[in-house]
C-alpha cells in the first residue's frame, strides 16, 4: 500500500505500519485480510466447545471458497501461537485494532505471494517462535495462495524507516 486509503466516512486511515499496528483498523482492510484476521482470532481464543469452534472454521472455510486452506490456517496458528489465547474469543473478534500477530501476518502474507521471503521471514519472527517460523512461512504461503486463487487480496504494510536498510548508493 503507498499511501493513506479513504474509510467509509472519507477521511483517510493510518498508514498501514507495523509497529503501530493498533492504530489500524478492521475496516481499513480489504475482505480478503478481514477474513484471515477473523480466522486468526477464532482459532487462537480459546474456545469452551471446541467442537462447535472447529465446525464453524470449517465452514467458515467451505464458505470462503477455500475448504483445503483451513489445515494451514490450523498449523500457522499452532506455530504461532502455541499456547491458545485465554479471553473469550467473542471479545477478541469483536475488537476493531489489530494486534502484533494480525498485522505482522497480513504482511507475510502479501510478501510471500509477492516472492518477498525474506522480508515475509523478518516479519514473522517478531511474533513466532525461531523453531516454528519455518513451518509458519509455509502454512502461510498456502493460506496466501488460497486467497489470491479466490480473487482476494493481502496488501504489505511498512516497517518503520528506521527499520529498514540503507539505500546502497549512500555507504
Amino acid at each position: 500500500m503507498t499511501g493513506p486509503t479513504a474509510g467509509f466516512n472519507g477521511h483517510e486511515s493510518p498508514p498501514r505500519l507495523l509497529e503501530r499496528c493498533a492504530d489500524v483498523s478492521i475496516c481499513d482492510l480489504t475482505a480478503a485480510e478481514q477474513f484471515l484476521v477473523w480466522a486468526i482470532r477464532w482459532r487462537a481464543c480459546w474456545q469452551d466447545d471446541e467442537t462447535f469452534a472447529s465446525d464453524c472454521l470449517r465452514d467458515s472455510f467451505d464458505r470462503a471458497g477455500m475448504p483445503e486452506a483451513r489445515r494451514a490456517l490450523e498449523q500457522f496458528v499452532c506455530a504461532t501461537c502455541p499456547m491458545r489465547l485465554a479471553c473469550n474469543p467473542a471479545g477478541r473478534l469483536g475488537c476493531w485494532r489489530l494486534n502484533p500477530l494480525e498485522a505482522h501476518a497480513l504482511h507475510a502474507a502479501a510478501c510471500l505471494e509477492d516472492g518477498l521471503l525474506g522480508e515475509a521471514w523478518r516479519a514473522l519472527r517478531v511474533v513466532c517462535p525461531e523453531q516454528s517460523l519455518q513451518s509458519a512461512l509455509e502454512s502461510l504461503q498456502e493460506l496466501g495462495r488460497a486467497i489470491a486463487r479466490n480473487g482476494g487480496t493481502i496488501r504489505r504494510w511498512r516497517f518503520t524507516s528506521a527499520s529498514l536498510p540503507v539505500p546502497r548508493d549512500l555507504h
